[in-house]
């Protein structure tokens, strides 16, 4: 009796599950290499009132490649790269990415803090985003994430 309950509770889940499967022959694979200058970055503040509101970095690019085909059916994957000229210290981290962060200060002490990036998408565009675990920008204007460089890897599937 054990048994039929339990084939036919995965039955009912099997079956409650609303999945959509595509047969793909094959793909096509684009990479896009973003660079996002230090002036670029926008700020999620947008008054006085919300200074101490979770906010962060952002940049927002097009990204035509993105079509609704893709968004529906295909792949779409965002890396932090640095150092790509290396060839010692060239590396690409998948987003979301953390990183632990620790800087001496003037007065000899350390901070500590994560630094976290991201990214989302939708159809036509993309967006990175770069925030800290201390949230010192939000005391001091003049903070502003560097130059970075990212890639986007989009898979596209085949009609």
């Amino acid at each position: 009796m054990k048994k039929i309950l339990l084939v036919f509770s995965i039955a009912l889940v099997v079956v409650g599950c609303n999945l959509t499967h595509v047969d793909q022959d094959s793909a096509t694979l684009k990479t896009i290499k973003i660079k996002v200058r230090a002036k670029e970055w926008l700020y999620t503040q947008q008054g006085n009132d919300d200074q101490y509101n979770n906010n962060y970095f952002y940049a927002v690019v097009n990204m035509p490649e993105i079509t609704e085909n893709v968004f529906d059916y295909g792949e779409v994957k965002a890396y932090a790269v640095f150092n790509r000229n290396s060839p010692t210290y060239a590396r690409k981290h998948l987003l979301p990415y953390v990183l632990h962060v620790e800087e001496p200060t003037n007065t000899g002490d350390w901070l500590y803090f994560t630094e976290t990036y991201d990214f989302i998408y939708g159809i036509g565009w993309a967006e990175f985003n770069f925030r800290t675990s201390d949230f010192a920008y939000e005391d001091n204007v003049n903070i502003n994430p560097p130059a970075m460089e990212f890639d986007v890897v989009i898979i596209v599937p085949q009609d």
